[in-house]
């Protein structure tokens, strides 16, 4: 795949294409990835092969095996759970991702302004701009895993966990507030160990967020949070209740610089390896689902995925 854009119209487009999605309980996906499907023959694509799968695990066998069959594309038809298995198997190749979002939180596609619309969606993986993006390596439980927008342990990771399949079918994003709304009581401080590039520091927190990107999946959108500078960015939120927890939040919304917030109820830093234990064990999540718990260590792997963004 080659990106010839020089400001004007659109770049070569991809001709071999591969579509995956993962049905799940609840959340049919066939009918999208049919559509997917319709929207590429009309587009002029070359469909190398269209998959629809039950478990992850074959998500990312079949995307290994499209990425070394030749194809150019690999869209991925579903939420953030589909998208980062594909992310998984593309890392470190040259095939980019592509999104068709149908999920809640749709993490990825949001932090890079894929559009909705399933039409506009597949226009831009055929005639978008490649964009070169840093990966979240995480190890927790002895098992590895990956993240592209953002992991953490704490109180994001527990409103994760108490949030239903069917409230979010009924509320879609919306579910996660209300579930943070119920959780919110529930806000307290814990002893952590935190290591940042060998330097070890110990204090109190509610939540460690390690970003990507800035728009994260707590809800919030916080700035100087690049996905290319070969470095994560590291919150360390101190909050006891929801009073403070609500303080604590602006403060790491407004805060562009590293160190101690003002308020002091914040702390960030910058880090290529990340280190986070604590007392009592915290639940961990990547990029929207609930993983493990604590302890982990999460590593960053520069400009290691192409994807598909919109060329405005």
């Amino acid at each position: 795949m080659t990106d010839q854009d020089d400001g004007h119209g659109d770049s070569t487009r991809a001709t071999r294409v591969f579509v995956i999605g993962r049905d799940r309980v609840g959340r049919p996906i066939g009918e999208s990835v049919a559509e997917v499907r319709r929207l590429l023959v009309e587009g002029g694509a070359t469909l190398t092969d269209v998959e629809v799968v039950k478990r992850k695990k074959d998500v990312r066998r079949l995307t290994r095996k499209a990425s070394k069959g030749g194809c150019d594309v690999v869209i991925a038809v579903g939420g953030d759970g589909t998208v980062l298995q594909v992310a998984t198997a593309l890392a470190e190749t040259d095939v980019a991702l592509a999104i068709v979002p149908t999920g809640t939180g749709n993490l990825l596609a949001g932090n890079l302004g894929i559009p909705h619309d399933p039409a506009e969606a597949v226009h831009t993986a055929l005639a978008g701009r490649p964009r070169r993006i840093d990966v979240g390596r995480l190890r927790v439980g002895g098992k590895r895993r990956a993240f592209t927008v953002a992991c953490g342990a704490g109180f994001d990771a527990d409103v994760m966990e108490h949030t239903d399949s069917e409230e979010k079918g009924r509320l879609g994003r919306f579910a996660y507030l209300a579930s943070a709304l119920r959780q919110g009581g529930n806000i307290r401080n814990v002893s952590h160990d935190i290591t940042l590039d060998g330097v070890r520091m110990t204090t109190e927190a509610a939540q460690v967020l390690i970003a990507n990107f800035g728009r994260v999946p707590a809800g919030l959108k916080v700035r100087g949070v690049r996905a290319d500078d070969g470095l994560l960015d590291v919150f360390i939120v101190r909050a006891s209740g929801p009073l403070p927890a609500l303080l604590a939040g602006w403060e790491a919304l407004r805060t562009t610089g590293h160190g101690e917030t003002d308020g002091g109820r914040v702390f960030r830093a910058k880090a290529r390896k990340v280190r986070v234990e604590s007392t009592p064990k915290r639940r961990v999540e990547t990029d929207g689902s609930v993983v493990g718990r604590t302890p982990f260590t999460a590593s960053v792997r520069p400009a290691a995925l192409t994807v598909m963004v919109p060329r405005r």
